[in-house]
């Protein structure tokens, strides 16, 4: 018995009609450049962050800014737990607490903002000025529930200088 004889055979066909490779070619400019633009456009752009959501997260930010228990209060989702960037882990009854010795202050804009859509779940991380911390990365994750959007979650942590 032969060696070659027992290997199983391959069967090989010219390059010339093999008619998936014809294919995979003549769309190779076109992959060339979905993978190209892939890489320039943020990811932040590429999540459709609807309507909705934009104005609960505009709210809620002057919410927070203004010492607004009320909207504050309707923003958040009731089994809400926050992280402060001292470590400190409130509930949302806690930090409800919190709004009635908060003075007002005028909105800052976020910087770096991104949002990023997984199924039903938004997460959104910014740099901010957060008050009698400094600059913080702020951490929220937004949930659609009967009432609407509202965060279920907010992580602060410490930027450094």
């Amino acid at each position: 018995m032969r060696w070659r004889a027992s290997r199983p055979q391959l069967k090989r066909e010219p390059l010339g009609r093999n008619s998936n490779r014809r294919e995979i070619m003549s769309r190779a400019p076109m992959l060339r450049l979905a993978f190209t633009l892939s890489c320039l456009i943020p990811s932040a752009l590429v999540a459709q962050v609807p309507a909705e959501l934009r104005e609960a997260m505009r709210a809620r930010d002057d919410a927070v800014a203004k010492a607004d228990a009320a909207a504050w209060d309707r923003l958040t989702a009731d089994d809400f737990t926050v992280v402060s960037a001292d470590g400190t882990l409130l509930t949302k009854a806690e930090r409800l607490a919190q709004f009635t010795t908060q003075q007002a202050m005028n909105p800052v804009p976020a910087q770096q903002e991104q949002i990023k859509h997984y199924g039903d779940v938004f997460v959104r991380r910014a740099l901010r000025q957060v008050r009698n911390t400094g600059a913080a990365w702020v951490l929220d994750i937004w949930v659609k529930d009967a009432k609407g959007w509202r965060v279920a979650a907010v992580q602060v942590t410490s930027a450094k200088k």
